[in-house]
């Protein structure tokens, strides 16, 4: 009907259309009412449904009620519950249309009185909706109705014996309840008969049914053997209790393949367990963080070594850990809640939790708190292994370990998000997520971390552990696991890490890069959102060879000596930017970048020392051409590895002159003197070298021709006595020479932010400056113009020493150099630090 009705309606024959669609809504086709209204408008129909309805036509009074009611309030929804009460009334079958509608009015009591007539006629729904409306809320005579409607659906067939058992409890109508269980065992439900159990303790009653427990074991229900477990544990007989959950474990795959039943593999092939205190180590903190299936592991090897408290301890916990997490926290209150509890007195008053409000001490908010990592420090091949991180108010819990305190830290009283992210080299392979976030209250102290992996690679493997507040880097906490075939399990002592200020700078986002093997991978975190990590594709070259290459050419564009000039020099540097962003950004981060756009106040990219020029980027999409992303906010680097200095104090500034001074250099130091003050020259190696190792000194500018050799030594500035290399600061490094300063290095010369390989890392000015303690550092990737890189460097200190941010006052200097569109000096730079830091008022 409605499709000739839209056949004749397309062949103009309107009122033959109209009456085929008013049958084939007749006959309750919604597709053909909304084809009608399209056809007729929505007022004409509804006219048209009223004089059907005020004709008697029941149909078309339920028609017209789902129509007002669409975006209807007020009068609209009241002739709409009038309509249907009509229907109802006429026999319709749309009473429980007319409850929803009573119910969206707010006449709940209407509502009630409807369901007790859909009731009354045998409607199991209905007897199941009045009942739970009664209970909500509801006590004395509502509570007795709804245990009525209960039992009439339950004797009717309807699965809801336990909803009325539940019923019965809150009434107290206990010895009910227990008949009620008793059926439903006598039906087969092993849960009912865990429950009996379980209330046979909990009322102190000495003997329970070997039938039921009979029952149990037959059909191997492990959830409910642990049930009789525990309910045997509460009436004191702990050795029963154990058998009964060693069963359950022995039944259940999930324990039985646990990355915590691997660590006690070895320890099983011996008839008798010996204790192993790195097993032990690993299985406690797997434990701790909720982990059900090791907290049943560690039971087991707590019973099997002789300690049968600590394994009922840890069993009950587990049970009421998997309740939660199986069942729903409703549900695991009432086959868990106070009635366990009451039988676990050894246990809860073990437990500051279980404390009364009257005896537990007053809050009082901590001021300070310590970031605390710990790994084992061997392990054996295809292991697991466990790497637990905590934020506690104080160390007095850890034994021999080194911590710093997290200065600074005030989370709000409702918690302050800490995100931990971890990374992890190929040999340990990530058995969950490796970015987890940490809630830390005003007080007390939350509960810990814990990051999973199995070790698929003997050697040493180096686990890198970063903490974050929005996209703010805070620290790094740097860990080592030594993995061995058959190797044993050796607990590592806590790492830590000194933070300075916590807090997340608002707007700014980290582009975290890491690079496994021949692969990248990213990660953006900003105050706003968190994202997952995002393996790019695997490079098809080597990324060294095209970013050489890059340099070249933008060297030559500096010195004048390149290809393309004007417009046409500016357009290749695009390009190269609009590449770079094409071929290493994988398209989910593009994405997620073009979100987090317009809520962007600083751009920090979190890297291990890697040759790619980041700065480069020319981010670009269909109808989005913003320039380059140094153009558009403060783009800084952040070194791994070192705290963020907050304050960039301007002390007493020395100025570093090479042998070989560059043609403006005179000029250079001249024009930056006014701005930082006289300070001291210095172009010996003996004095530069001094001077770092006092650690006192304010600014380090160095006006100088730095030589860069790719091949081999890296950087080099010529001084008086020998030339001055990065090397020559590993002593500064270790002793973390310049950390009390905190003074700013600006290497003003050609590649001065250049890095080769060194052993284990890559090696250059800025990785050597910050791990000395600079509090920031910039340098150039390419060799740039000397009057470019002046007007640079007086634009950089005057915005600087004008209260602005690192952040603003380098971005505010790249538009100042960057007027030429053939030079790309203003794009060579490179500037590690905090965006936020600024030099304080009292300097």
């Amino acid at each position: 009907m409605r499709v000739l009705a839209a056949a004749l309606a397309a062949d103009g024959r309107h009122d033959e259309a109209i009456a085929w669609w008013q049958k084939s809504v007749a006959a309750g086709d919604e597709t053909a009412l909304r084809q009608l209204s399209d056809h007729l408008g929505a007022a004409e129909v509804e006219r048209q449904l009223r004089q059907l309805a005020e004709s008697g036509d029941v149909q078309a009074m339920g028609n017209l009620a789902k129509r007002l009611q669409i975006g209807g309030a007020g009068e609209r929804l009241s002739e709409a519950i009038e309509w249907l009460t009509r229907a109802a009334t006429a026999g319709a079958p749309l009473r429980w249309e007319l409850v929803a509608a009573l119910d969206r009015a707010g006449r709940s009591a209407e509502a009630e009185e409807q369901l007790r007539q859909l009731a009354d006629s045998g409607d199991v729904q209905a007897m199941r909706d009045l009942a739970k409306r009664l209970q909500d809320g509801g006590a004395g005579e509502r509570l007795s109705e709804a245990i009525e409607w209960l039992t009439r659906a339950a004797t009717a067939g309807a699965p809801l014996r336990w909803e009325l058992v539940a019923a019965l409890d809150r009434a107290g109508r206990s010895a009910e309840a227990e008949e009620q269980l008793r059926q439903l065992a006598d039906s087969g439900d092993v849960t009912a008969v865990a429950e009996l159990v379980a209330r046979a303790a909990a009322d102190g009653r000495q003997e329970v049914s070997r039938k039921e427990l009979h029952r149990l074991m037959r059909v191997r229900g492990t959830r409910h053997v642990r049930r009789v477990a525990e309910a045997l544990a509460h009436l004191g007989r702990p050795d029963e209790a154990i058998q009964w959950w060693e069963g359950a474990d022995t039944l259940d795959a999930r324990v039985a393949s646990s990355l915590a039943a691997r660590l006690t593999e070895r320890l099983g092939r011996a008839a008798q367990w010996a204790r192993d205190d790195g097993v032990e180590w690993q299985l406690h903190e797997m434990a701790v963080t909720d982990d059900v299936e090791a907290m049943r592991v560690l039971a087991g090897y707590l019973a099997r070594t002789g300690r049968p408290t600590g394994a009922v301890e840890w069993w009950t916990r587990a049970d009421a850990a998997d309740a939660a997490r199986g069942w729903g926290r409703e549900w695991a209150e009432y086959a868990l809640g106070a009635r366990s509890a009451a039988g676990h007195s050894a246990s809860a008053d073990a437990s500051p939790a279980s404390a009364s409000p009257e005896e537990t001490a007053p809050i009082t908010p901590v001021t300070s708190r310590f970031l605390v990592a710990q790994m084992p420090s061997h392990a054996a091949l295809s292991g697991p292994v466990s790497l637990i991180v905590r934020v506690p108010t104080s160390v007095s819990s850890f034994d021999d370990e080194v911590s710093a305190p997290l200065r600074g830290f005030e989370p709000s009283g409702e918690g302050t998000p800490l995100t931990v992210i971890v990374q992890a080299p190929a040999g340990l392979v990530p058995q969950g997520p490796l970015e987890q976030t940490i809630m830390v209250a005003s007080s007390g102290d939350p509960a810990p971390a814990r990051f999973s992996f199995l070790a698929r690679g003997e050697g040493l493997h180096r686990v890198r552990v970063t903490a974050w507040a929005g996209g703010t880097f805070l620290t790094e906490i740097g860990l080592e696991v030594s993995v061995e075939s058959d190797g044993p399990y050796e607990v590592g002592s806590p790492s830590a890490a000194t933070v300075g200020e916590i807090r997340a700078n608002p707007g700014e986002v980290t582009l975290l890069v890491d690079r496994v093997g021949g692969q990248y991978t990213f990660r953006l975190l900003s105050d706003r959102c968190i994202y997952g990590a995002v393996l790019a594709q695997a490079l098809t070259a080597n990324p060294e060879v095209a970013t050489e290459r890059a340099f070249a050419m933008l060297q030559r564009l500096a010195a004048g000596r390149g290809d393309y000039t004007g417009g046409h020099a500016r357009r290749w540097m695009k390009e190269t930017g609009v590449g770079l962003w094409i071929e290493m950004v994988p398209d989910l981060i593009k994405e997620q970048f073009w979100q987090l756009r317009d809520h962007i106040t600083a751009f920090s990219i979190a890297t291990e020392h890697d040759v790619i020029p980041w700065e480069l980027l020319y981010p670009i999409a269909p109808g989005r051409d913003e320039g380059f992303m140094v153009e558009q906010f403060p783009v800084l680097r952040n070194s791994l590895g070192q705290p963020r200095s907050a304050a960039l104090p301007i002390g007493e500034p020395h100025y570093v002159v090479s042998s070989r001074v560059p043609v403006n250099g005179s000029s250079e130091i001249e024009s930056i003197r006014r701005i930082l003050g006289s300070g001291k020259i210095v172009n010996t190696l003996d004095d530069i070298l001094s001077v770092i190792d006092a650690g006192t000194t304010g600014p380090l500018h160095f006006t100088c021709h730095n030589t860069f050799d790719t091949g081999g030594s890296g950087s080099s500035i010529a001084l008086e006595g020998g030339p001055f290399v990065p090397a020559l600061l590993n002593s500064a490094v270790a002793r973390r020479a310049l950390e009390g300063s905190s003074p700013l290095v600006f290497i003003n010369a050609c590649r001065a932010a250049g890095v080769v390989p060194q052993y284990t890392q890559m090696l250059g000015w800025a990785q050597q400056f910050m791990g000395a303690g600079a509090g920031a550092f910039v340098g150039t990737l390419w060799a740039v113009r000397s009057d470019s890189a002046q007007r640079f460097a007086e634009a950089f200190y005057a915005s600087l020493s004008a209260g602005e941010p690192l952040g603003a006052a380098a971005h505010q200097a790249r538009c100042h150099a960057g007027h030429d569109a053939a030079d790309p000096t203003w794009l060579a730079y490179t500037v590690y630090g905090n965006p936020a830091a600024v030099v304080p008022t009292h300097t």
